[in-house]
């Protein structure tokens, strides 16, 4: 059997329409299963007017079901003469059969009475209508709204229920709108229609000039602008993001080419893309060498080309544009540097101060920073970017909330343009990045620190107040800047001390006297943050979970060498010897495991393997730290491979667990000064043994 089940309603939202279809596709899995109702395939379609789902392989009946339910031990259910005892015939009752009924089943535990019941499958037709209503009422919206009389909630106004199984309509009905097998076309060029199969339902949908399927719009977007809008010498800018909130506004879409006065090219070309592209729901037209046209392309949602859409969409962008324009010329009226004074009137946090605070403790950690990289010789441009970095956010351009996606942008324009060096102006800009996850990261040193800094007065400022991300509140958006920080360390390859950068924020926050918590405390949380995003940072990268938390359980303070360590102990996993070298690990680090000493007496190694492993381990040690002084750690794994023969013959030689507890714990000490060589980079217990 197949089902075929479409919602219809006033156009929804585009942000909320794949999403739905998703939750709808589970939970109809799930009930599925919930009844013992099998299936084949499960697909979902939609547009801004109707939730489509298609049941594929629909099985005519439940699976039938047979139910053993235990009930109390043998001893408990009948007494000493045999006889059913009072819990046995509860038991029988609350089953709904006679104590006659009931059977001895062995167990582990030993006999307890059960009841078997069959039961048999019901026609799944019978189930549906239950099913389909429960569906519709536990969809779950950001946003809901009742209508009417009404007392449902759904994101848009119902209009109507089409349900078939195969040919048959599936009835129901939810606040009088009854299921049945009408349907209707596009809004505009399209009619009402009713089917009586589901292959016809398909077939009448696209001669109504519905495109059910999203990808199949996305496609066919992409396809007509390559056709209708697109000239041998330019080229349409197709964001991703924004080609799927257009396919989900439209059921038909149909490009049609827009211009605009080229006097309004006198505005940065990011400002008026940014424009198009959020505001208008525009495609932006540039020449091949990437500069914008005065043109745009908006998708109608309709079947052919209209002049009344053209004209009324160019007049409602010039609009757009001429706020832009006017924003930007009131903007280099005066110096970026004069809106650094209003910053101290913009609360950041309550207990965190201004912006302008934020960028004085930001500031202050700066310093210490690039002292530490060794790059004195920009500091003046770096203090000069952190001064300006947020100046644009009191900008008519950013601050009227109308291009906030262009602060950091507008923030380089405008310091050029006021006379700053590219050195501070593309710092200014560049010290956002990461914007989201794969973004582009800073190349140069003032956005690099800027960016750091930034984040960092962040992060430790709301631990400090007590502002720690929970669960999915993260209002701050702490994960996204610690992740930020790793991977702008890791990019920039900069050997630095996380932990000593956490220690200076907080000193900044503790001296402006705004830090409410414990600096120690603080100190470990922040810690514990950074090797969360550490460990997906270096996992994302390719390199086994295990790995990573092996390596990272030991240290990830310094992130750069952190993963020169990942990278050598990968390297390590894929030789033959790896296994020999976990074996001895483990074989070391259990017997020694929870004891602490490391303290060898000499005199007390009785017999010679002990004294030629105590040489031995001597020997290691000293070329150990000469390998990690040199960073050589496929060199410092290989020293203590070197060690898995004499090791090998020490077990088979001697037993550890002596009578003499002085001669015990001696060989115990032994044991744990090796494994606190074995550990100085991985973990290597963590690591699973390659098969």
């Amino acid at each position: 059997m197949r089902l075929l089940f479409e919602i219809g309603m006033e156009e929804l939202p585009a942000r909320f329409l794949v999403q739905t279809l998703k939750e709808m596709k589970e939970n109809l899995e799930g009930k599925l299963a919930d009844k013992r109702i099998k299936f084949e395939e499960i697909k979902t379609f939609g547009t801004p007017r109707r939730l489509i789902v298609l049941v594929e392989g629909l099985s005519e009946t439940q699976e039938d079901l047979d139910i053993l339910n235990m009930g109390p031990a043998k001893q408990v259910a009948f007494g000493e003469n045999g006889e059913i005892s009072r819990a046995g015939l509860g038991f029988a009752k609350s089953q709904g059969v006679e104590a006659t009924d009931l059977e001895l089943i062995e167990t582990p535990k030993g006999e307890y009475i059960a009841v078997r019941k069959f039961l048999k499958g019901e026609e799944t037709k019978a189930l549906l209508s239950d099913l389909l209503k429960e569906l519709v009422l536990e969809i779950n919206f950001p946003k809901s709204m009742k209508w009417g009389e009404k007392k449902l909630r759904f994101a848009r106004p119902i209009q109507w229920f089409l349900a078939l199984v195969d040919s048959e309509v599936v009835n129901f009905e939810i606040e009088g709108i009854k299921s049945g097998k009408a349907s209707r076309g596009h809004r505009f060029f399209g009619s009402n229609f009713e089917i009586n199969s589901i292959d016809e339902y398909f077939e009448k949908i696209k001669e109504n000039n519905v495109i059910i399927d999203v990808e199949e719009r996305k496609s066919l977007i992409k396809k007509l602008i390559e056709e209708k809008c697109q000239e041998s010498n330019e080229k349409v800018l197709i964001d991703e993001e924004l080609l799927k909130e257009v396919a989900n506004l439209v059921e038909y879409p149909y490009p049609i080419v827009g211009s605009f006065n080229s006097d309004f090219l006198e505005v940065p070309q990011d400002v008026l893309i940014i424009s198009m592209q959020v505001h208008q729901r525009y495609f932006p037209i540039l020449d091949l060498d990437g500069k914008l046209l005065p043109k745009f392309v908006v998708i109608r949602n309709g079947i052919e080309d209209s002049d009344y859409v053209r004209k009324g969409n160019e007049k409602v962008l010039s609009a757009r544009l001429a706020d832009a324009r006017f924003f930007y010329h009131e903007d280099l009226k005066k110096p970026l540097v004069e809106n650094v004074e209003k910053l101290k009137q913009v609360v950041f946090q309550k207990d965190l101060g201004t912006i302008y605070n934020k960028i004085e403790r930001a500031q202050k950690v700066a310093e210490y920073l690039v002292d530490e990289i060794g790059m004195n010789t920009r500091k003046d441009t770096v203090l000069r970017t952190l001064l300006l970095s947020k100046a644009d956010l009191v900008s008519n351009m950013i601050g009227e909330k109308e291009f906030t996606k262009l602060q950091g942008f507008m923030g380089a324009d405008y310091a050029l343009k006021s006379g700053e060096s590219e050195l501070v102006a593309k710092g200014i800009e560049e010290h956002y990045y990461p914007r989201y996850q794969g973004d582009i990261l800073p190349k140069g040193i003032e956005g690099i620190v800027t960016g750091i800094c930034d984040r960092l007065d962040t992060l430790c400022g709301c631990f400090g107040v007590g502002i720690i991300p929970s669960g999915s509140k993260d209002p701050f958006a702490l994960r996204r800047a610690a992740l930020g920080i790793v991977n702008i360390i890791l990019d920039s390859e900069l050997n630095i001390s996380i932990k000593s950068l956490v220690e200076k924020s907080l000193e900044t926050l503790e001296e402006s006297g705004v830090l409410k918590r414990p600096k120690a405390e603080v100190v470990a949380e922040v810690m514990e943050f950074f090797k969360q995003r550490a460990l997906n940072v270096f996992t994302e990268m390719g390199y086994s979970k295990d790995i990573v938390s092996a390596v990272v359980d030991k240290s990830y303070d310094n992130l750069v060498d952190t993963l020169l360590r990942i990278k050598a102990v990968d390297e390590f996993t894929k030789m033959d010897s790896f296994n020999n070298l976990v074996s001895l690990m483990k074989r070391v680090g259990n017997i020694s495991k929870g004891f602490e000493g490391i303290i060898i007496n000499p005199n007390l190694l009785k017999e010679e393997i002990e004294k030629d492993l105590f040489k031995k381990s001597q020997e290691v040690s000293k070329d150990v730290e000469i390998k990690l002084a040199e960073k050589d750690y496929i060199g410092y794994l290989n020293v203590i491979l070197s060690t898995e023969d004499i090791i090998n013959r020490y077990f088979e030689t001697i037993m550890v667990m002596d009578k003499d507890e002085e001669i015990k714990n001696n060989r115990l000490s032994q044991l744990n000064y090796i494994a606190t060589i074995f550990n100085k980079i991985v973990n290597l217990t963590l690591i699973e043994e390659k098969k």
